[in-house]
Formats: C-alpha cells, sequence, structure tokens
C-alpha cells in the first residue's frame, strides 16, 4: 500500500514537471535523477517526512504516556 501512495505521488510530479508547473533549481539538487527527470530529494522527501513523523509521533506518545489507558479501563477498539 505505502509504495502504491508513492507511486501515485511520482506520477504526479512526474506530470507536473512535464507540464512545466513544477519544476527543480539545478543549483539546488544532488544531480541525481531518476528517469532523467525527478531529483533524488524528490523521492526521498516522500519516504523520510512519513517515516519521522511516526517515529515522533511514536516518541512522544512513549515521553509523554499520551494514549495509555489506566488499568482496568477498556480501550474501545
Amino acid at each position: 500500500m505505502d509504495l502504491f501512495i508513492l507511486g501515485i505521488y511520482l506520477v504526479w510530479d512526474f506530470w507536473a514537471v512535464n507540464k512545466g508547473s513544477w519544476f527543480f533549481d539545478a543549483k539546488q539538487i544532488i544531480g541525481w535523477k531518476l528517469f532523467n527527470q525527478l531529483p533524488i530529494e524528490e523521492i526521498l522527501f516522500f519516504v523520510i517526512v512519513p517515516l519521522m513523523t511516526v517515529l515522533t509521533y511514536l516518541a512522544l506518545s512513549k515521553l509523554t504516556g499520551w494514549g495509555q489507558t489506566k488499568e482496568g479501563e477498556r480501550d474501545l477498539l
């Protein structure tokens, strides 16, 4: 499922770049491109940002106790 969503965003990016409504400044990218069009930074963005969001949520849940129920209480799920 995750790869499917990644694929949708990559197709969307390819379309936007081909249409000319989106571009990448050559001075601000490494230069490695997927299919000679999308820079590797764009692909990593779609992988790293959601991963860091989930990891931050899990860390804050652990540190603050969010989502933990008291003993004896039943979780609705």
